[in-house]
């Protein structure tokens, strides 16, 4: 087989990380190859794309691609539900697949080219870059491609950056479930404007679920759940499938509904940060890097961050032959690292330990304690400072109480 084209990146996977590299290494002038496994963009819907709307800025993404806009949260409990609400908009609800098609296409405009429906099969070392080879999914047909570097932003499975046997750092596991829907008027209106977290036993398992709102009569529902062992709550059968219907027929109650689309994946996410970002002329982005933040929150965003930080230790090797991407693992570890930290002592109590009365109360005090634009900062900015110091306020107010009343 000979080598159909060489390219200075090849960038495997076509997912926000994947997009962005190529966005961002076509305004540079690379000759770059965006590779994405499935015939569209529509092909794989899976991601909630729920965000504030500092990224809308950020990454210049466009009208075309919003969904839908918030102004509100609610916190929905195994008993009560909380609500924060403003008049002014607080974020957005993206279209995921209008979103990687948008990053595709202005790759292409930009003069990227784009192979679609080709899955990444392996890679072979050629001293001066790598060999990659692809099939088609649905006529076999393979093609070769030489290039400089790849990008691996193949998600959780991290298919370029490992072989198929290497041994992998030791990961955590999560998987998720998400279904489209579309619903009558009325029901539609009750959920609109809103995002809708599910926390507790009752309607999650080692997780949280979700309701979000997509363009007019359209949701989003959907469960994802950790799969650490947890000693104080009890197992369950239930499934994030299972969770997920049950949110559609008992709390939304719809009149009726048309089932649009079933989607799900696993989460492969790495206590610490301790990837390998770089390997052997293969660069990893997104969740190939543990990008997505383990108690949840705007995945979105941070695989775009860490795909612009990436390009620029790539745009330094392509231009100086320095394989300086040690620098890259350190300025993402300096800038997500504590609080990635933090996320995961929080998710583990929260998701793993809490009875149901623990996390009513946690979030009962967070609902007394916090405006939205606060419950906004740590739930998707983890900005930590004011819960913890409120926190520790509550809990000495709490212990200086129980010391006054033993006095008496």
């Amino acid at each position: 087989m000979n080598l159909e084209k060489e390219y200075d990146v090849v960038i495997v996977g076509g997912g926000p990380a994947g997009g962005q590299a190529a966005r961002n290494l076509s305004k540079r002038g690379y000759k770059i190859l965006l590779v994405e496994k499935h015939q569209s963009f529509f092909d794989n819907n899976f991601s909630s794309a729920g965000m504030t709307l500092e990224p809308l800025t950020e990454f210049d993404i466009p009208e075309s691609t919003i969904g839908s806009y918030w102004n509100g949260l609610s916190i929905q409990c195994s008993k009560n539900r909380y609500d924060w609400f403003e008049t002014e908009p607080k974020g957005v609800v993206l279209d995921f697949s209008k979103l990687r098609e948008f990053l595709a296409e202005e790759s292409k405009q930009n003069g990227g080219h784009l192979l679609l429906g080709y899955k990444y099969v392996e890679k072979k070392s050629l001293g001066d870059g790598l060999q990659l080879k692809f099939i088609n999914q649905k006529t076999t047909e393979e093609k070769i491609i030489k290039t400089k570097i790849a990008v691996d932003a193949t998600g959780p499975l991290r298919k370029v950056m490992y072989n198929e046997r290497d041994e992998q750092p030791k990961m955590t596991l999560g998987s998720g479930t998400e279904y489209l829907i579309k619903v009558d008027q009325n029901t539609y209106d009750k959920f609109k404007e809103k995002l809708v977290f599910f926390l507790g036993h009752k309607w999650a398992i080692k997780g949280y679920s979700w309701i979000f709102p997509m363009e007019n009569q359209i949701l989003k529902v959907g469960a994802g759940k950790s799969h650490l062992k947890s000693k104080d709550q009890e197992e369950t059968d239930a499934t994030t499938k299972k969770i997920t219907e049950k949110i559609i027929e008992e709390y939304i109650q719809p009149t009726s509904y048309e089932l649009l689309d079933i989607h799900g994946g696993i989460v492969r996410y790495n206590d610490g940060l301790k990837d390998i970002f770089y390997k052997d002329k293969v660069v990893g982005v997104g969740d190939v890097v543990s990008a997505i933040n383990p108690r949840g929150g705007e995945g979105i965003r941070y695989a775009m961050q860490s795909a612009d930080l990436a390009c620029e230790s790539i745009d330094k090797f392509l231009k100086t032959g320095v394989e300086d991407f040690e620098s890259y693992k350190k300025k993402w570890r300096r800038k997500k690292l504590l609080k990635w930290r933090l996320s995961e002592v929080s998710a583990r109590r929260m998701y793993n330990r809490y009875t149901d009365d623990q996390v009513e109360n946690r979030v009962q005090f967070f609902h007394k304690n916090f405006s939205l634009d606060e419950m906004i900062d740590s739930l998707f900015n983890f900005k930590y400072n004011k819960v913890f110091l409120r926190s520790f306020k509550y809990f000495i107010m709490k212990l200086s109480y129980k010391i006054n009343k033993k006095s008496f």
